[in-house]
């Protein structure tokens, strides 16, 4: 276990929520659900695991987690961010297999359906129910015996045996009236809420008068039923605020601030469903409540997942001016849901910077270290803005640039880059680096965006004298210095080289060494990641296309769950079926045998 994930394990909160475990390219390997986050996520490291915990234990390098407030939230949660997510040591969930619903549909004469799919003009949604405790088809039945609604799909001409045992009211026979379902509707409605008082009212009734009339087996039905209503009610007063009766994109801020730093926590639901949580940690200058304006305008000037609504603790004259300037509808939410689930978001704010505040202020303090030492090394006094550059290949094939960007000693994602080499021709690191530095910064001359004051290369005086080549011929070989980190035998950092092959060995308990060997192993995750996705198209795409059944959106799927075509080659049959149809697997192992 790394210092950092050690650090974050000892202030994980002891509450009910969701965690995803890591790996060291970030990558979401594991989700699962706690009563307890402390103890489960410490479980892994404290106890005697079988083969895959241990495997997947191996790879853990980071944490995330989300506070909810009951298990049926950290259940769906769970759900959602499996499918978001599909984690390589999840059992991943099949997309027909949603938590269910039950809906009563507004038709004329109303029915009561038990469905996994949310389509929100049939009527109105109860659920989703995630909650193990009872059978929920059972209390499906159980409605269905307590409310005379009608059974049918289709009305028929004639009564059937539900209006003869006094569960059906009958609109095949009877002009039956929309008021007279008014008491029924409210009565689900209460159920629902967990207020079942008038229908366990009437049951008792029932009760007592079929005792009264020594009918026994009726009474004994009536006692039966209220009991399972209490049972049933219980849960129903369990709410959860993770998959909202909604078919819109809503963001929901909460922001904490800790001296002079604010966190900021963002849950994106999309579609209804929480599928996403934006955090960061930041200083903070000034008015907290500018603050958290100018980080929203910029966030949503950057981001391509625009939401509908956004919910956010600010004043009116705020959220005017967010509107304004956003082209979003911004709200202060005063009551019901959106307040709950704004409240929830304030709270994991909180625990982000508790369980994060030393680390963002240790790294601070690195970071401006690291500044000044590497400034004194390179004589730059304006270190402001840094790009670093990696190439991959296999083979000649694939071949792929990348580029991240550092500004003023944090990673800038927005301004990272990726590349696909367009030389038919080229074949060398050296070619590569060229053509992607000089197609960077002619296009940035062109768009007269702001240059780096530094160009770090993923490698030796090779990868140095190509930028230099470009940047020549743009004219900025005497404006932007380059620099390479090369690596020692075992491929670890060890120094810098100069364009004029003066070589710089770094001690490694040294600010700057950390700095810069965290800035090559983020530029090498992110080419790497771009590098297999693309490989995984070709080469799956190049195989799986000949496959006949096999379309786009199955061969989508395995693209997202197997990392190379022996991984297919060696899953079972069944396996290969949690993705696409049984005699389709059947056709691709016949194919790679």
């Amino acid at each position: 276990m790394n210092q950092q994930l050690a650090f974050k394990l000892q202030r994980i909160p002891k509450k009910p929520g969701v965690y995803l475990w890591k790996d060291r390219y970030g990558h979401v390997i594991y989700v699962g659900k706690a009563k307890n986050l402390f103890n489960r996520t410490h479980q892994y490291f404290n106890k005697a695991k079988d083969g895959k915990t241990t495997i997947l234990v191996e790879q853990i390098q980071d944490i995330d987690f989300i506070v909810v407030q009951n298990e049926n939230e950290s259940l769906l949660l769970e759900a959602n961010l499996i499918r978001k997510h599909q984690p390589k040591f999840n059992i991943l969930l099949k997309s027909n297999g949603g938590y269910p619903y039950i809906v009563v549909t507004n038709e004329k004469h109303p029915r009561l359906l038990y469905t996994r799919d949310y389509k929100k003009n049939i009527g109105h949604y109860y659920g989703p129910f995630a909650t193990a405790k009872s059978n929920r088809y059972d209390m499906y039945g159980l409605l269905l015996k307590l409310f005379p609604l009608r059974k049918c799909s289709h009305i028929p001409k004639a009564k059937c045996l539900y209006y003869d045992i006094d569960q059906c009211l009958g609109p095949c026979i009877n002009d039956i009236k929309p008021n007279q379902y008014t008491q029924y509707l409210e009565q689900i409605d209460n159920f629902f809420k967990g207020n079942p008082k008038d229908i366990v009212a009437d049951l008792f009734a029932k009760e007592k008068k079929a005792a009264q009339m020594l009918n026994f087996e009726e009474a004994k039905k009536n006692m039966e039923l209220i009991n399972d209503i209490k049972e049933a009610s219980k849960e129903m007063s369990v709410s959860q605020n993770i998959n909202l009766k909604s078919i819109y994109n809503e963001d929901i801020v909460g922001y904490y601030v800790k001296n002079d730093l604010i966190a900021i926590v963002i849950f994106s639901y999309i579609g209804g469903k929480l599928l996403t949580k934006h955090q960061q940690i930041a200083d903070l200058y000034g008015d907290v409540e500018e603050a958290i304006n100018e980080y929203l305008i910029q966030y949503y000037y950057q981001t391509y997942n625009i939401p509908r609504k956004c919910f956010v603790n600010l004043k009116p004259s705020s959220l005017k001016q967010l509107s304004a300037l956003t082209k979003l509808e911004f709200n202060n939410p005063i009551a019901g849901k959106h307040k709950t689930i704004l409240q929830n978001a304030a709270k994991n704010a909180k625990l982000f910077m508790q369980s994060n505040y030393l680390i963002f202020k240790q790294h601070k303090a690195q970071t401006s270290g690291a500044f000044n030492e590497l400034r004194k090394i390179l004589s730059i006094d304006n270190l402001t803005l840094i790009h670093t550059y990696d190439m991959s290949n296999l083979f000649g094939k694939d071949k792929i640039g990348a580029m991240i960007a550092i500004e003023n000693g944090t990673f800038n994602k927005n301004l990272y880059r990726k590349f696909i080499i367009k030389d038919l021709n080229a074949n060398s690191d050296y070619a590569y680096m060229y053509e992607v530095i000089k197609r960077q910064y002619m296009k940035m001359i062109k768009e007269n965006l702001m240059l780096p004051n530094l160009i770090i290369v993923d490698g030796g005086l090779i990868q140095v004298n190509a930028a230099i080549k470009s940047l020549t011929e743009l004219n900025l070989a005497q404006i932007i210095p380059v620099i390479g980190l090369v690596k020692n035998t075992h491929h670890h950092t060890n120094g810098i080289v100069f364009p004029n092959k003066k070589i710089i060995t770094l001690d490694k308990k040294s600010n700057v060494y950390m700095f810069l060997s965290n800035i090559q192993e983020e530029v090498h995750r992110y080419a790497i990641t771009f590098f297999r996705q693309k490989t995984k198209d070709s080469a799956f795409k190049s195989i799986l296309n000949e496959i006949p059944g096999l379309g786009d959106k199955s061969i989508s799927k395995l693209l997202n769950h197997y990392d190379n075509i022996a991984n297919i080659k060696n899953a079972s049959i069944d396996e290969l079926s949690q993705y696409i149809q049984k005699d389709i697997a059947k056709a691709i192992k016949d194919k790679l045998v």
